[in-house]
C-alpha cells in the first residue's frame, strides 16, 4: 500500500470519527487487529502452513486464548495458539 492509498484510507476512516474519544477507540481497535495480523502471520510461518490447511508435521492450530500484549492502551489481543503432538 503506498502513501496516497493510505492517505485515501485515512480520509475514509476520518468521516466516522466525531471526538477525541472516537480517535481513541479507532486507534486502540486498528493497534489491536494490527498486532494480532502479525502474530497470526508469525504462527502460520513457524507452523509452515496457512489456517485451513491440513497440518505438516506435529505442530497444530488449537483454538484462541486471549493473552496481554504490553502496549500504551494495555489491550488485549486474541492469539490463536498450537500444541505439539507427542504421539
Amino acid at each position: 500500500m503506498n502513501e496516497k492509498q493510505l492517505h485515501a484510507l485515512a480520509a475514509e476512516f476520518a468521516k466516522n470519527l466525531k471526538t477525541p474519544e472516537d480517535l481513541n477507540q479507532f486507534s486502540r481497535m486498528l493497534k489491536k487487529i494490527t498486532v494480532e495480523a502479525a502474530l497470526n502471520g508469525e504462527l502460520t510461518d513457524h507452523l509452515g502452513y496457512e489456517k485451513y490447511q491440513p497440518r505438516k508435521g506435529k505442530n497444530a492450530r488449537n483454538g484462541y486464548t486471549s493473552k496481554t500484549v504490553i502496549c500504551d492502551e494495555g489491550e488485549q489481543a486474541s492469539l490463536e495458539h498450537f500444541y505439539e503432538k507427542t504421539s
